[in-house]
């Protein structure tokens, strides 16, 4: 756990958080699906020195709870973001700006159209949500099956293997930094909320909420950023994800998979502080 890392109750959950950085617009970063806000830590001191920064763990994952019978949904996740903003809100915090990666982007989605005014921009970093969830993934969650993939994916061979592949080069990536995500990834907790999440995913889907149809009703600016070589989510979804929300900006990273922010954390931050700071990026 970061030094100064703290801990605060959201819907009856202890939650692990950061927070650092100088006084006035503040940025809340939020993990992908088995990360923690760890997986920022290239990127937060690049933007601390420009924003109050807070980065959370996501129910289910991290040092934050993992209840196993949660009712996990986009309701309950927008509904727990919605409820750390106000809890960590500053008299110098006049502008909430957010970064969600992969499954972190969809939930600051769904928070805005739940929520609307929640923030005044956002960065969606190979966003979930514009695709279909296969009929395997949905599979892994039936009894019996779900034991036997827990030891797969706590393996160090397997786990290993599945987190490379998040990168197009991983020797890019700072190898304490690499080694710590890894070692995120496997924890037993947070594969038994993925699998929680799967057998739930009709409550987290964006278009079977409903959600997804209503994009439209976006009424802040949002940059989309992707990896040109995203093994988890084709770069092709990135197109989908631009046409449909509207007035949204994108830009591709060349050489790049599903984590910018690992691979170049240092264009990462400028593309994100420049967009927020209406700055050249």
């Amino acid at each position: 756990m970061p030094q100064n890392s703290s801990t605060i109750i959201l819907g009856g959950h202890t939650h692990r958080y950061f927070d650092t950085g100088s006084p006035g617009p503040t940025v809340l970063l939020l993990h992908g699906i088995s990360c923690s806000l760890d997986f920022f830590e290239q990127v937060t001191p690049l933007l601390s020195s420009s924003f109050r920064v807070l980065a959370l763990d996501l129910l289910g994952f991290g040092g934050s709870d993992k209840p196993k019978r949660a009712p996990y949904s986009l309701q309950l996740y927008a509904s727990l973001i919605r409820e750390f903003l106000k809890k960590t809100r500053t008299p110098e915090s006049r502008e909430i700006f957010a970064v969600g990666h992969s499954m972190g982007g969809k939930y600051l989605l769904a928070t805005e159209l739940l929520y609307p005014g929640s923030f005044d921009k956002l960065v969606l970093s190979n966003t979930d949500g514009f695709t279909e969830l296969p009929g395997w993934v949905r599979g892994i969650s039936l009894p019996g099956v779900k034991q036997v993939l827990k030891k797969v994916f706590t393996s160090e061979t397997v786990a290993s293997k599945a987190f490379a592949t998040a990168f197009d080069n991983p020797r890019r990536v700072e190898r304490a930094s690499y080694t710590k995500n890894l070692t995120v990834s496997r924890d037993r907790g947070a594969i038994e909320t993925v699998i929680a999440l799967n057998k739930n995913f009709r409550q987290l889907d964006l278009f079977r909420t409903g959600l997804r149809q209503q994009m439209d009703q976006l009424n802040i600016p949002v940059l989309i950023l992707w990896g040109d070589h995203d093994q988890y989510i084709s770069p092709s979804v990135a197109r989908i994800a631009q046409n449909e929300i509207p007035g949204s900006e994108l830009y591709i990273f060349k050489n790049c998979g599903h984590a910018p922010m690992l691979e170049y954390p240092e264009s990462f931050s400028i593309k994100v502080t420049g967009f927020f700071l209406n700055e050249e990026y």
